[in-house]
């Protein structure tokens, strides 16, 4: 399959996930995505590796799709509601940059997700995930203070993963699948030529490979434990650089003339272990722990093809863990009720954060409900709010972009909904 066939199939993907970009200094760690389940969003995301519910184990732990029977299909959408507003100033080569404060960069945006699972055997499940497990999505205001250092910063991802799963014990089971990974950047800033401003922007995507796998081990009726792995995938992101209002007479003209531009962006390893327990017919409790490999996030990059520097920025991440908690408890008649709470480690410090990112641990509390409208439909409906640090900012540049220092205060609302439906 050609490169240009291959990007236009995730570009007709792009439209079934919807907008797939949301910031995330109020959303995960880094630039991650957890919300792929609006039933495990009610638990935020306890769980999820091992109880295998509905579909979305084909994200979170294939394996568990050997507990699911029938041929099925799902779909979710997630509506984010994120707020982050920063208060502070800046400045550039010893005097003050003038502009706003105050700003809540942070726009309100969709996530969606579609499953498809085949049964074939009792034994045997192949299943079709396309999530979108990356993105970020910020805009501040053409004339806000740190505008040397960012205006614009979107990721848009979109993953299909095929998988399969395999019963080869009565208590083990096993998963395993290949990602098919769509990236675009767009990263923008403005140019202090003095009098004006000017605006550079870089654009560009790619598509990356990877691998997931997983392994479910039921040791009693009642209680199961899981293992996920999501590997890394790195992206040669490539494009273009384009600027915006340079003014005649400038120094170094051809710095400015609009290119090629390139960059390397890798997503992350994950890891998950997941337990869930059964303490009677009603109530069931669940945990999960995940560990994230953002160390290898080291630098942003950009490489221009007209003889301008790299723009370089220092992002030194680290290593992230999430930490979850939850419960459900089920009635006959009137569905499930779930309960969930979390941590979520910032994958930054205050000695690197940056306005593009400005990450913080965040701490979840959600809840959910799940009813069956029929035998063969089900309807799931959860909600959680994140209190986030308030976390400083002290992101210094070159000369060209000067000193932005200052503190966010942010917090987020997510609602999620979902339906499935068996055959």
């Amino acid at each position: 399959m050609s490169h240009l066939i291959r990007r236009k199939a995730c570009m007709g993907l792009l439209g079934l996930v919807s907008a797939l970009a949301v910031s995330a200094d109020v959303q995960a760690a880094g630039f991650a995505l957890r919300e792929q389940s609006a039933e495990g969003l009610g638990n935020a995301y306890a769980g999820s590796t091992a109880k295998a519910y509905d579909l979305s184990t084909i994200f979170y732990n294939p394996a568990g799709m050997t507990r699911l029977e029938g041929s099925q299909v799902a779909g979710s959408t997630t509506y984010i509601m994120p707020t982050a507003v920063f208060n502070g100033q800046a400045s550039l080569r010893n005097s003050s940059v003038r502009g706003s404060t105050g700003d809540d960069a942070i726009m309100d945006a969709a996530v969606g997700s579609v499953y498809a699972m085949w049964d074939v055997e009792p034994d045997l499940k192949v299943g079709l995930a396309v999530t979108a497990p990356y993105g970020l999505r910020s805009h501040y205001e053409p004339n806000w203070v740190g505008r040397y250092h960012a205006l614009q910063s979107n990721i848009t991802n979109i993953n299909a993963n095929p998988s399969v799963a395999y019963r080869i014990t009565q208590n083990l089971s096993i998963g395993a699948g290949v990602q098919l990974d769509y990236t675009k950047v767009t990263l923008s800033q403005a140019i202090n030529f003095g009098a004006t401003d000017g605006k550079s922007t870089v654009q560009g995507d790619d598509i990356g490979y990877g691998a997931n796998a997983g392994l479910l081990w039921e040791f009693s009726p009642t209680s199961r434990v899981g293992l996920n792995y999501r590997s890394q995938i790195e992206h040669n992101i490539s494009g273009k650089a384009r600027f915006e209002g340079v003014p005649n007479g400038v120094p170094g003209p051809a710095r400015f003339a609009n290119d090629s531009a390139s960059a390397n962006l890798t997503t992350p390893d994950t890891v998950s272990i997941g337990l869930y327990h059964e303490l009677s017919p009603q109530w069931a409790v669940m945990s999960d722990v995940q560990w994230t490999r953002w160390s290898s996030f080291k630098e942003l990059r950009i490489k221009y093809g007209n003889g301008r520097n790299d723009t370089v920025v220092d992002e030194s991440w680290h290593d992230t863990w999430f930490l979850s908690l939850g419960a459900t408890y089920s009635t006959e008649q009137a569905g499930k009720f779930h309960v969930g709470v979390a941590y979520d480690q910032s994958a930054t410090d205050d000695a690197h954060r940056t306005a593009r990112v400005p990450d913080s641990n965040r701490y979840w509390v959600s809840a959910g409900y799940s009813y069956d409208l029929t035998d063969s439909n089900q309807f799931n409906i959860g909600y959680s709010h994140l209190f986030a640090d308030k976390v400083s900012l002290n992101e210094v540049g070159t000369s060209d972009t000067g000193t932005v220092t200052g503190e966010y205060a942010s917090y987020v609302d997510i609602v999620s909904t979902s339906l499935s439906m068996k055959f």
